[in-house]
């Protein structure tokens, strides 16, 4: 992967679309928005009747792409520090700008609990769960697991020689997070001096299928750029998609047995078929304009769309309660072009002097 690989872009910019999508959609459910819309009813078909979620779907397929990029990424960089160097001025600043963003809207325009200073730091790194803190921005859960990757990543390119064992080494120890058993949990739960300990078991259970997801992004990288033969591409896969499988259904025997549970197993699954469809027709895809613009702000949109989105998808809707899917689509507008100013002004300048920092 010498050169970018163009159909990632567009992958990534849709994903993002639909991330945004089905979180409004989902908002004006809340409100309680009833709506004649064919395009309304049939997501909402595919949903519920064949299980398709592509909210879900969207983030499993950005999972996979970050697990076949960025250990290329720090191969390029040849050091642990210049890769952390970068990696935190691509993710820090539009997540900084929609912290704070959302701070300043929550304590100055709306009813919501006041943001304090402490919730604001502990938000800031990922912490908020493991400290009982209100969470400011609900799609940052992704960032903790990219975070989490990014501290893998280093040992996944140890040794090109031991790549295979070195990655079933970190896949283990991702996966025995799902094997803590349920009641154990509850009992450090029931004590209350120990209570930290058992959110962190919660937070490692939760996250452990969704990382692997990510590793298994990294297995199709070593498959598809001929650094592993397909015979050992094809099990790891197998072997990856099975503890996959298993760590979900393990995750939610901490819950009721539902339709959601189906819901991510099948997300995951179109989402692997969707990436290596894509992937497989790379050299068929022409360069795409707007899908390579997508690409672009596809991170800015993503950690943005719930801060900007929702107060005014909110406000849309009290002056056109009979069009949400007008509303819907001029916010979804209005969030592309925020975003669009995102990246250019601040995202690709911090992303420019990390390059100039690292040499």
């Amino acid at each position: 992967m010498q050169k970018r690989v163009l159909v990632l872009d567009y992958l990534r910019g849709i994903a993002a679309v639909a991330v945004v999508f089905g979180h409004f959609l989902l908002e004006t459910k809340v409100q309680n928005i009833s709506s004649y819309s064919i395009l309304f009813n049939l997501t909402e078909f595919l949903t519920f009747k064949l299980y398709w979620d592509y909210p879900f779907i969207a983030v499993h397929v950005f999972f996979l792409i970050s697990g076949f990029v960025v250990p290329k990424s720090y191969e390029n960089d040849g050091s642990v520090q210049k890769f952390f160097i970068k990696r935190i001025f691509r993710i820090y600043p539009s997540y900084v700008v929609a912290l704070i963003a959302t701070t300043l809207i929550i304590n100055l325009f709306t009813r919501e609990p006041f943001i304090g200073t402490r919730q604001f730091i502990v938000n800031l790194f990922f912490i908020q769960d493991l400290l009982d803190s209100k969470t400011i921005l609900p799609v940052a859960w992704t960032l903790l697991i990219e975070w989490k990757f990014y501290f893998l990543v280093p040992i996944l390119s140890l040794s090109k020689t031991s790549s295979v064992f070195t990655y079933f080494a970190c896949s283990a120890f991702v996966f025995s997070w799902c094997l803590i058993p349920i009641d154990l949990i509850h009992y450090i739960e029931q004590h209350t001096k120990f209570h930290l300990l058992a959110v962190l078991c919660n937070i490692l259970t939760d996250q452990s299928p969704h990382l692997l997801i990510v590793l298994l992004g990294t297995v199709l990288a070593k498959g598809y750029l001929e650094l592993w033969s397909s015979k050992t591409t094809t099990v790891v896969s197998l072997i990856t998609i099975s503890a996959i499988f298993f760590a979900f259904f393990r995750l939610y025997l901490k819950y009721e047995p539902s339709d959601v549970s189906w819901i991510h197993l099948n997300s995951f699954i179109w989402a692997f078929c969707i990436f290596n469809f894509a992937y497989a027709l790379r050299a068929k895809i022409p360069y795409i304009s707007f899908l390579k613009w997508l690409g672009d702000i596809s991170y800015a949109l993503y950690i943005i769309h719930l801060t900007l989105g929702k107060y005014v998808l909110n406000f849309l809707i009290n002056y056109i309660p009979n069009y949400p899917t007008s509303a819907v689509c001029i916010t979804l507008c209005f969030c592309l072009v925020v975003s669009h100013f995102i990246h250019i002004l601040i995202e690709t300048r911090f992303i420019r002097y990390a390059k100039k920092l690292t040499g």
